[in-house]
Formats: C-alpha cells, structure tokens, sequence
C-alpha cells in the first residue's frame, strides 16, 4: 500500500527547514541509520528549494507502507500551511530506502556525495522513479545469498 504525505516548502519553510521536517516524519528513536538523514542535511536542503518535488516525489520504502512524499511549493505551500498529518508507524524501524529524484544537471553531485555520506538515499534521474523489482540499497545491505559460493566438487 502507497500513503502519500504533502509538506509545504518554499516560501512557507526552507529547503533546510524542509528535510528538517521530513526527519521528523519518518524517524523514531529505534530508527535505524537514522544518521545518514542528517549527514544528507545540505545536500537535501539544496534539492529541496527547487520545485520538482511537487511533480516528483521522495519515495520511501522500508517497514510497512510505501511512503511518497510531495512538496509543496509557492501558493500551494502557502495554502498548505506547516501540518504534517503524523505517520502511524516509524518507516524507518527496519531496513529502508530512500528514493531521491534528481535533476540531471545535479545527479553526479548528488549520487557521489550521498553516495558516502548516506548510502540509503538512492539518486535517479528525475521522472524515472523506484520500481518494484530493483533492488533497494537496504535489501542489498542484507542479501548474503551471492556473498560466499562454495563449490563442493572441488573440495574431493
């Protein structure tokens, strides 16, 4: 199941003052890399002024529902006002990935910066969303089926 969340951004917050927010929507005590949130802070923020965010959405996979987050931006954000509609579960709680589209202008920046500061944010181009079948940044972190193939013949 999809839940879609709307937080007004510029004029009514900044793109800091944004992501701020955002963190606040997502994390819990017990999230997990919840870190990698803040050491992402001015990279995000830098996104997060531009008004693509109102077409194209963060998209949050991780425990329990997917999360789609839109900005609002200019008079939608002033109509919007600054109430976020909490979360009823901490997406964050278990592994998760961040989807962050990216204008291709800014995308060798971004992925490379994230990349060591937040390796759960995952970069694409904008309007070339996460899919159901990729694999997420947090399923990989986990998936040990490919790290150790063992051939038995050869041991004889």
């Amino acid at each position: 199941m999809k839940l879609r969340r709307d937080i007004a951004s510029v004029p009514v917050r900044t793109g800091a003052e944004t992501w701020s927010e955002i963190i606040a929507l997502i994390t819990r005590p017990d999230s997990i890399d919840a870190g990698q949130l803040t050491a992402a802070a001015s990279v995000m923020a830098t996104l997060l002024s531009e008004d693509h965010y109102a077409k194209h959405p963060l998209t949050l996979k991780g425990d329990g529902h997917r999360l789609v987050i839109y900005g609002a931006y200019g008079a939608d954000a002033v109509a919007r006002g600054a109430e976020v509609a909490p979360l009823d579960w901490n997406p964050t709680g278990k592994a998760w990935t961040l989807h962050v589209p990216c204008d291709p202008e800014d995308l060798d920046w971004v992925t490379q910066t994230l990349k060591t500061r937040a390796p759960r944010l995952a970069v694409h181009v904008l309007g070339s969303g996460p899919t159901d079948t990729e694999q997420d940044a947090s399923t990989a972190a986990n998936d040990t089926s490919a790290a150790l193939s063992i051939n038995w013949g050869a041991a004889s």
